[in-house]
C-alpha cells in the first residue's frame, strides 16, 4: 500500500500517516470472507479514502471531483492532485468490471459523501473556533452521511462480480437498512472514539449529548449504545421481512444482507481495539470508562 502510495507521489508526512492506519484489520474484520483480490482493491480503495480524508478533505482543502461522465468517457479532469490520480486509478479499475449504472452509482456516493464530508468539517472548524456544537440531531445525521458504507456497500457488489437489480436499491426497507448500517458504524466509531475525540477537541456525538442534554459521560455513552443496540433490532427484523425476489437472485441477496449485518458490526468491532483509539481513555473519578464490544 505505501509504494502505491508513494508513486502517487504522497508526500513523507501522508505516508507516514498512511503507514499508521491498521488497514488490514480496518479491511480484514468487516469484511473477512472476500477472494484476496477484491480484499486489496478494498484496501486500496479505504485507505486511500482514509488519508485523503485526513490531509485535504477535513482541512476543506479538496472535495469529489470524478464524475461517471469522466469514468466512462476516459476524460480526466483537469488539475488533478495526487489524491485525485489514486481516485482515477481504482475508478477506471472498477469500471472494466461493472456496468454504467454501477458506475454512476457510486460516483454520486461519493459526491453525496463529500458534500456531507465538507459540511462536517465546516462544522468541526466552528466547534474548534466557538467551542458550540451543531445539534445532535443534525450531528448524527453528518455522521450517517460520512461514515461511509453507503460506497463499501457498492465495493461489497463488486467483490461478488455481481450487480442486484436497481430496484432491490431502491426499495424503502433495503435505503433504511443501508441507512442503519450507516448509523451502526458512525455510532461506534463515536462510542471508541470519545476519548481521543475528547482529547484532540474534535466534535464527537458523546460530547454533544452531554452539552446539550446535561448529561455525564456514562449516560450519554449510554444513550448512543441504546441507540446501536436499537439499530442492531431494527435492522433484523427489516432484513427477515424483505422476502423473496427472483430464484435467480435470493441467494446474492440472502448473502449481502448476511455480509451488510457482519461489517456493521465488524467495524464497530475494529473500532473497539483499533491502536489510534484505544491509546486514550476517558476516566471518571480515577476510573477509566472503556466501552467493549461483544456479538450476541
Amino acid at each position: 500500500m505505501l509504494k502505491w502510495f508513494a508513486s502517487l507521489d504522497c508526500t513523507s508526512q501522508e505516508l507516514e500517516r498512511a503507514r499508521a492506519f491498521d488497514i488490514a484489520g480496518y479491511v480484514g474484520v468487516p469484511f473477512p470472507t472476500l477472494p484476496l483480490d477484491k480484499t486489496l482493491l478494498f484496501a486500496r480503495y479505504l485507505s486511500l479514502w482514509l488519508l485523503w480524508d485526513d490531509m485535504h478533505v477535513e482541512s476543506l482543502e479538496s472535495r469529489w471531483r470524478l464524475g461517471a461522465e469522466h469514468v466512462l468517457t476516459g476524460r480526466r479532469p483537469s488539475g488533478m492532485t495526487r489524491f485525485d490520480e489514486g481516485w482515477w486509478q481504482l475508478f477506471e479499475e472498477l469500471a472494466s468490471a461493472r456496468s454504467a449504472g454501477w458506475v454512476q452509482g457510486i460516483c454520486q456516493a461519493m459526491a453525496t459523501w463529500s458534500n456531507a464530508a465538507e459540511e462536517e468539517a465546516a462544522a468541526m472548524r466552528r466547534y474548534g473556533e466557538t467551542g458550540v456544537p451543531p445539534g445532535f440531531e443534525r450531528q448524527l445525521e453528518l455522521r450517517i452521511a460520512t461514515i461511509g458504507m453507503y460506497v463499501a456497500l457498492y465495493l461489497l457488489e463488486n467483490a461478488y462480480e455481481a450487480e442486484l437489480p436497481h430496484e432491490f436499491h431502491q426499495h424503502p426497507t433495503v435505503r433504511r437498512l443501508k441507512l442503519l448500517a450507516n448509523e451502526l458504524v458512525g455510532l461506534g466509531n463515536d462510542i471508541f472514539s470519545f476519548a481521543k475525540d475528547r482529547k484532540q477537541r474534535q466534535l464527537n456525538l458523546v460530547s454533544t449529548l452531554m452539552e446539550e442534554r446535561g448529561l455525564c459521560v456514562e449516560d450519554a455513552i449510554k444513550v448512543l449504545i441504546r441507540k446501536h443496540d436499537e439499530a442492531i433490532i431494527e435492522f433484523d427484523r427489516l432484513a427477515g421481512s424483505l422476502g423473496r425476489w427472483s430464484p435467480r437472485t435470493d441467494p446474492l441477496i440472502q448473502r449481502w444482507l448476511r455480509d451488510v449485518r457482519y461489517a456493521a458490526l465488524g467495524f464497530s468491532l475494529w473500532e473497539a481495539q483499533a491502536p489510534r483509539y484505544t491509546a486514550y481513555k476517558v476516566v471518571v473519578k480515577e476510573r477509566a470508562i472503556e466501552p467493549t464490544f461483544v456479538f450476541v
